[in-house]
C-alpha cells in the first residue's frame, strides 16, 4: 500500500467537484428574517465516492481544510440545487457567514424577500429538502493506493471552497452519500497510475 502525504492535484486546481450530504444539520431559524443556520459539511465524517468503472474510495474532511479559503474572503454562494441562477445569499453581500467549528462548516444565511427565497425557506422549515451539498476544488490532500495502484482513501487537508447549496437530490445510500460530481470527468485513477509507475521505479 502507497501512502502520500503530500498529494496535490496537479498545479492548477481540479474541476470543481460536488458532495452531496445527508449527515449535516441545517434548519429555519427566524420567520421575519428568513434566517437559515447549521452545517454545509462535517468534520471526520468518511464518506465512499464512486467512480467510473464502478470503483469506490473513502474520502473524508479533516477540521481544518476550509481555513484558508474562508480567511480570503472568497464571494462564496449559497443556492438552491447547484443552479447558480437560483441564488439566496453570498458572503460577498454579507447575506451568507461562515465559519468552522469543531464539527465542520457552519453557515448562517438570510434569505431574500423573493418568491425563490421565501419558497426556500418554507420548503427547508418543511424539510422537503433533506440535505445540503457544497462545491469545491481540492489544493492539498492525503492519497493511499491499494497494490493495484488503485486509489483507496483521500483526506482533505486543504480546499477552495465555491458554494454551498440545498438539496432535494441526496436518496443515495449511507455508503456512497457524497458522490462526485457527474458534471465533469474525474481521473484519479491517472494519480493512481503515477504513483504505481513511480512505485515500480523505486
Amino acid at each position: 500500500m502507497t501512502l502520500n502525504t503530500e498529494q496535490r492535484d496537479g498545479t492548477q486546481p481540479s474541476e470543481l467537484e460536488l458532495r452531496f450530504n445527508l449527515d449535516v444539520e441545517f434548519r429555519a431559524e427566524d420567520d421575519t428574517a428568513r434566517t437559515v443556520k447549521g452545517y454545509a459539511a462535517m468534520f471526520n465524517s468518511k464518506t465512499k465516492i464512486r467512480m467510473y468503472g464502478g470503483h469506490s474510495f473513502e474520502e473524508w474532511l479533516n477540521p481544518g481544510c476550509f481555513a484558508e479559503a474562508l480567511s480570503k474572503s472568497a464571494d462564496v454562494r449559497f443556492l438552491v440545487e447547484h443552479m447558480h441562477f437560483m441564488l439566496l445569499a453570498r458572503t460577498g453581500a454579507g447575506s451568507l457567514v461562515l465559519s468552522e467549528d469543531q464539527r465542520g462548516l457552519a453557515f448562517e444565511a438570510h434569505l431574500p424577500d423573493t418568491t425563490l427565497g421565501r419558497d426556500t425557506y418554507e420548503n427547508i422549515r418543511n424539510k422537503n429538502y433533506p440535505g445540503m451539498s457544497f462545491g469545491f476544488r481540492p489544493v492539498k490532500n492525503r492519497t493511499e493506493y491499494d497494490d493495484r495502484g488503485r486509489l483507496i482513501r483521500v483526506q482533505h487537508d486543504k480546499v477552495d471552497l465555491s458554494e454551498i447549496t440545498v438539496t432535494s437530490m441526496p436518496a443515495y445510500p449511507k455508503t456512497s452519500v457524497a458522490v462526485r460530481s457527474l458534471a465533469t470527468r474525474p481521473a484519479p485513477d491517472n494519480l493512481a497510475l503515477r504513483a504505481r509507475l513511480a512505485q515500480l521505479k523505486g
